[in-house]
């Protein structure tokens, strides 16, 4: 089941999204992202949160379009991302796309990206997406397509990463190993309109930079 996850976070450019935000099977508004979804033009299937940075306004025009929403209290121990998120992998997701979930708020988009670690453990294929980054996190391999974007940017997500192997990025690598507090991941570039990463041991964050 493809599930979209609408957050509160920063979104410039809605146009942007449209190839993102189709045909999913089920879509979760969490919290303020009720907006994002109203711009969207999306009627999510159900909105998460303790509806802190929701407008009622949003909130109402959904109400009238028969939108079940949890709520829970302002006071308590997840974020409404990791919730929606929580929430869809028990739900039964097999692929989670993530927009709004990057912005200003740095704790947020850090905690962000760190909850990829959950759908990894859970064997949930999940991306964080904005106008300028599509955000994964793996355990073992990955396939991109240089449409996306060309630059392409690896930083160990645990202490380090062995056995990694790139094929069709400038700077290959065979084996190597990436440590955390490392730069040397950053700002590899696509010379083939598919490119493949594969690692052996470790968490390996995969951005692909839009530019």
């Amino acid at each position: 089941m493809k599930t979209l996850i609408i957050v509160n976070g920063m979104i410039e450019n809605y146009k942007f999204y449209f190839p993102w935000i189709t045909e999913f099977d089920y879509i979760i508004c969490a919290d303020g992202g009720v907006t994002h979804a109203r711009n969207f033009g999306i009627i999510p299937n159900i909105i998460i949160g303790d509806l802190d940075s929701a407008s009622l306004k949003d909130i109402h025009f959904f109400k009238n379009q028969n939108v079940p929403i949890q709520v829970f209290p302002t006071q308590k121990d997840k974020t409404d991302t990791q919730l929606a998120l929580e929430f869809a992998i028990e739900k039964g997701a097999s692929h989670i796309t993530i927009v709004g979930a990057l912005g200003t708020r740095f704790d947020h988009t850090l905690a962000n990206v760190h909850l990829l670690d959950i759908s990894l453990q859970k064997k949930v294929p999940s991306v964080l997406v904005n106008e300028y980054n599509c955000i994964y996190m793996i355990q073992d391999s990955i396939h991109l397509t240089k449409k996306l974007g060309s630059i392409v940017s690896l930083i160990p997500f645990t202490s380090q990463v062995t056995g990694v192997c790139t094929e069709g990025l400038f700077y290959s690598l065979k084996n190597a190993t990436l440590l955390s507090g490392n730069s040397y991941g950053i700002s590899n570039e696509m010379t083939e309109s598919e490119a493949n990463i594969s690692i052996d041991k470790g968490k390996l964050l995969v951005i692909q930079v839009h530019e």
